[in-house]
């Protein structure tokens, strides 16, 4: 006799699909493998997914700032975000992993998937995933990310680092060039200096 297995087990595991579209989309803009620019995006092209989509830009080792920013993650934290460091958005003992996972990244370069939980007493989960992107100087410097709540999540001030996995590019050769990033901690220390 065969096991019976649940439909649903596998559909509530399944990512969402605006991280699937966006991931797509993303895709479709490499040429040859090598990581799309920044040039490249155009926003009508993501309109289902706008609301959830950011832009952000690396300023320093392992640390990045919001350029743009979806009406969904700001509503999740109550502010706009454009230039805000991502750290901000992360209690204070994920913050070094996250830089680290940033810089992977950058660097291999990779796709970075997250699983969040709400902080602070707030409740909800969320799904974060990250994917690098060259500066029209062809610097990786940019990178394209998506954020979307499972039913049911709601505001949060801070979030939890659960879960995180990096995957290498496949066709990416060659590393791309870096910019020369800027002094660690520039334009954090009115947020990470603070309390917390």
């Amino acid at each position: 006799m065969g096991v019976v297995l649940s439909l649903a087990d596998f559909i509530k595991g399944a990512p969402p699909s605006a991280l699937q579209d966006v991931g797509a989309y993303w895709q479709s803009l490499r040429v040859d493998g090598a990581l799309p620019k920044r040039s490249d995006l155009r926003p009508k092209d993501m309109a289902d997914h706008l609301d959830k989509v950011f832009l952000l830009e690396r300023i320093g080792t392992g640390h990045v700032r919001f350029r743009l920013c979806g009406s969904v993650l700001c509503d999740v934290l109550g502010m706009d975000l454009r230039g805000m460091p991502l750290s901000a958005l992360f209690e204070m003992p994920y913050r070094d992993q996250l830089s680290g996972l940033i810089e992977e990244c950058f660097q291999r370069p990779a796709i970075l998937q997250m699983r969040l939980s709400a902080g602070w007493s707030a409740t909800g989960n969320y799904r974060m995933n990250l994917w690098p992107m060259l500066s029209d100087l062809g610097d990786a410097s940019r990178i394209l990310g998506c954020l979307v709540a499972d039913d049911g999540s709601g505001p949060t001030k801070r979030f939890r680092l659960d879960y995180a996995s990096t995957d290498a590019l496949c066709g990416a050769v060659h590393p791309p060039k870096m910019e020369k990033p800027a002094p660690l901690g520039t334009g954090f220390e009115l947020i990470d200096g603070g309390a917390d």
